[in-house]
């Protein structure tokens, strides 16, 4: 039978995040091998506000709460990447070799950049832009302000709209002959979506830093479907788990282009009607929070069946494109992901023991979280 609690998460740099409906754990693989964890209690949206456990707009919610914990998880982790490569440079001086304060500074970047690329794997599949900031000793995810995540977040998401809207839409209607109230001005427009996407992910993929991402989003998948179905959290029975998890937020990503493909025709035939270019373009981003409220309830459906062999052949272009952002892991990793899942879990584990009828509400009613 499946546990109580639905949890969902993210790999970050060196680590993997996990929530559940009451908390979020991070766990990170530090510099000298030891796992550093932190847990935080999370009282959701959702569960302050009935409207908000309504379908469709539950996935909006849990979509942009997903954002902002996953952006937080990503300041931790890169704040003991941080920790990791001063120490690096600590130890050097300590054994005698000579400084190369340029070569740290470069190397610092580098952490900076991998943490921003990190933040693919997360729900939103795009890069989380993290504002510059100090290392701290104890990392503490309340110093990332609403200022902060809000601003990230306008990046972040303006990036995406410009990437995945305002360039396909353009191609479409600039450099193809292509009529705009067509059925192929939608299909290609979304065909070149998906192509640029795939190209993105392919050539982060490319970076060592990213395949370590890749590798830790494969060990949360893997401690989540292991836990799933009851089997025994020890890193090598998690390792020997499928990487492959059907609330993916990679095949919540396929089902936005898939499901926005009859939005956008839908669209296109009513109010779009002989629409001006700009039209179109500003259209785009105003209809995804309905196709992702919609995208998120076929994969809550999705994750209550996880079994069901129709609906997995249903779901087979999602699971498939998981490929593309999981690389097989270690069992060290599957360690890391089982710190942090097993943080979660306790914290679940008691909050239902004390508050029996919230803990069965916000798993029935809210939402199942991303995994």
């Amino acid at each position: 039978m499946a546990p109580a609690a639905a949890v969902g998460g993210q790999a970050v740099m060196d680590g993997v995040m996990m929530r559940g409906p009451h908390s979020w754990a991070v766990a990170v693989r530090r510099y000298d091998g030891t796992i550093a964890e932190q847990h935080h209690p999370l009282v959701s949206f959702a569960s302050r506000h009935r409207w908000a456990r309504i379908p469709l707009v539950r996935g909006i919610v849990a979509l942009v709460e997903s954002l902002i914990i996953g952006m937080k998880a990503l300041f931790v982790s890169s704040e003991y990447a941080i920790e990791g490569v001063e120490a690096k440079y600590d130890d050097d001086a300590a054994d005698g070799r000579p400084s190369d304060p340029a070569r740290e500074e470069h190397d610092l970047h580098e952490v900076e950049g991998a943490a921003r690329r990190a933040g693919t794997t997360g729900a939103a599949g795009v890069p989380t832009f993290l504002p510059h900031h100090e290392t701290d000793p104890t990392p503490d995810p309340s110093k990332l302000g609403t200022g902060a995540i809000v601003v990230s977040m306008i990046i972040a998401i303006g990036f995406s709209v410009f990437l995945f809207k305002v360039v396909p839409v353009s191609i479409v209607e600039f450099l193809l002959p292509i009529d705009n109230n067509s059925w192929w001005f939608v299909i290609t427009e979304v065909i070149i979506k998906f192509t640029i996407f795939c190209g993105y992910l392919g050539l982060i993929g490319l970076m060592p830093d990213m395949k370590r991402v890749f590798q830790y989003h494969s060990s949360e998948h893997k401690a989540i479907n292991a836990w799933e179905r009851g089997v025994e959290l020890k890193p090598e029975s998690v390792n020997a788990m499928s990487r492959i998890h059907v609330r993916c937020g990679t095949a919540f990503i396929v089902w936005l282009f898939i499901i926005g493909l009859f939005v956008f025709r839908i669209a296109q035939v009513t109010f779009l009607k002989d629409a001006a270019t700009w039209q179109v373009i500003a259209s785009r981003p105003l209809l995804l929070p309905l196709i992702a409220g919609i995208s998120f309830e076929i994969l809550r459906f999705a994750g209550q069946h996880a079994d069901n062999k129709l609906l997995r052949v249903f779901l087979a272009p999602g699971l498939w494109f998981q490929r593309l952002t999981t690389r097989e892991c270690s069992p060290e990793q599957c360690e890391v992901a089982i710190a942090s899942l097993q943080a979660v879990v306790e914290y679940e584990r008691v909050h239902a023991v004390e508050h029996p009828v919230e803990s069965a509400t916000a798993n029935e009613d809210a939402y199942r979280v991303l995994a």
